[in-house]
């Protein structure tokens, strides 16, 4: 397995919400770095994955389950 460095970009879900960092974590986003400006938030993780691909995947699937949206995916 190797960890790979991305973040992502996420709306429905934001800074002024009560408990969204436990949504997020709750959701399996243990591994992701909350960040909000002006209260827009994105999820900087680093997440363990046989590729890239999978682990983007497995993070979106898991931001959808916190009931959230991604609207941007950046990789380093």
């Amino acid at each position: 397995m190797k960890k790979f460095s991305f973040t992502i970009h996420i709306v429905d879900l934001n800074a002024s919400h009560n408990g969204f960092e436990d949504r997020l974590y709750e959701a399996g986003c243990d591994d992701a770095l909350v960040c909000s400006i002006n209260k827009n938030l994105y999820l900087e993780f680093s997440r363990e994955s046989k590729t890239l691909d999978l682990a983007i995947e497995s993070a979106v699937n898991n931001i959808k389950k916190a009931n959230a949206k991604v609207i941007r995916i950046d990789v380093e």
